[in-house]
């Protein structure tokens, strides 16, 4: 009876094996030899493998990635605009060597004992005038508020003795600037000559809760628009542009991602919430490797790397490529490796990959043969079933 069974069993490992053979066991992505085997290929060769150590970090760290958008050399050298169509004024009106100011209310009497009058916001109209009781409409569009108060101050003459007109401008649609998009109070902007940067409009809009490294600052002129990194306009001053009037300012959130496969605790797409992230803090995230099949000699990270690291690196590649696919490898099985992993800096769009070890794979052999041949093979029985 046990003859049989064992013919049986070895008739059916070796059809499995064949299998093994032909790559069709269930796996989440390819063995270790694999990957070193296509790297070395001599012919069709898609990318390097690089062991990771402390030099190879190093020359990476040394060029760290640029921003493939700027905003150096576009900033406004416009003044800002004098007073438009659309502007709400505040106009006060007193009259000096007096204890009785005027009334501008529309009351019976024409004085009352006040420091001043001040009349409601002003809106300037489609004609460029404002409103002024007892002189009608007073023309002050393309006047600075100086200007607007002398023009008030000589409508008045005559009627009143010497008044005093001071002109501010509450709102200014013409002087501000459109925010939207990743900040917490949308709207319009007004630009003052002391608060017309980019960072001041971005932080009179309240900021943003996004990770400063996942948002892209958008700024529209004139039908162009030009882009950077909020990282990089808020540490770089030539980013820092100075706005001009109706520019229309964005701010979108690109979230950095990474992504993880094979033995590790889970696959997923995870995104990197600080300005930096290494390759051990990724490690520590997930929770390690999967202790029961990782193959910790052989932690890979699969990047498109830039040619002037590749040129570093001592790599060969075409000329013209302006991406360079490399795998990166880790060994935790020696000690300098976590070391190695806690100054290796993990970029966007990084794929980490940890191939299932040879005894996994073995593994995972038995139980299809315990599966498929119904002998109820028991690796603790083996010898006996032998005999």
């Amino acid at each position: 009876m046990w003859g049989k069974s064992v013919v049986r069993f070895a008739l059916l490992s070796l059809s499995i094996l064949a299998l093994g053979g032909c790559s069709s066991f269930p796996d989440d992505g390819p063995a270790t030899r694999s990957i070193v085997k296509a790297a070395h290929a001599t012919s069709d060769k898609h990318y390097d493998l690089v062991n990771l150590d402390y030099r190879v970090v190093g020359e990476v760290a040394a060029h760290p990635p640029e921003p493939l958008t700027t905003m150096a050399g576009s900033s406004s050298t416009a003044r800002l605009r004098p007073i438009g169509d659309g502007d709400l004024l505040s106009v006060t009106i007193f009259q000096p060597n007096s204890e009785m100011s005027l009334d501008l209310s529309g009351s019976d009497s024409e004085t009352k004992k006040s420091d001043n009058q001040s009349l409601p916001g002003l809106l300037v109209d489609d004609t460029g005038g404002v409103s002024i009781p007892y002189c009608g409409q007073v023309e002050v569009a393309g006047l600075t508020p100086t200007e607007a108060a002398g023009a008030i101050k000589r409508a008045l003459k005559g009627r009143f003795i010497n008044p005093q007109v001071l002109v501010s401008v509450q709102t200014s649609s013409a002087n501000s600037v459109t925010v939207f998009g990743e900040v917490k109070t949308s709207g319009l902007i007004r630009l003052f000559p002391n608060n017309d940067t980019l960072v001041n409009v971005i932080a009179s809009a309240g900021g943003t809760s996004r990770p400063t490294g996942d948002v892209v600052v958008a700024i529209t002129r004139a039908g162009r628009t030009t882009t950077a990194p909020q990282s990089v306009v808020l540490s770089d001053p030539a980013q820092n542009n100075r706005l001009a009037p109706r520019d229309e300012v964005r701010l979108i959130y690109h979230p950095r991602k990474f992504s993880t496969f094979g033995a590790l605790t889970r696959d997923a797409e995870t995104p990197i919430e600080d300005d930096s992230l290494s390759l051990a803090g990724v490690l520590s995230k997930l929770s390690g490797l999967d202790s029961n099949n990782a193959n910790p000699s052989a932690v890979m990270l699969f990047r498109f790397e830039r040619p002037e690291v590749a040129r570093a690196l001592g790599l060969s590649f075409n000329p013209s490529a302006d991406q360079v696919p490399v795998v990166y490898r880790l060994d935790l099985r020696n000690s300098s490796g976590f070391f190695v992993a806690q100054r290796f800096e993990v970029q966007p769009d990084d794929i980490i990959y940890v191939p299932h070890a040879d005894l996994a794979e073995a593994r995972k052999f038995f139980e299809v043969v315990n599966e498929v041949s119904s002998v109820g093979y028991d690796i603790t029985n083996t010898n006996t079933v032998v005999k």
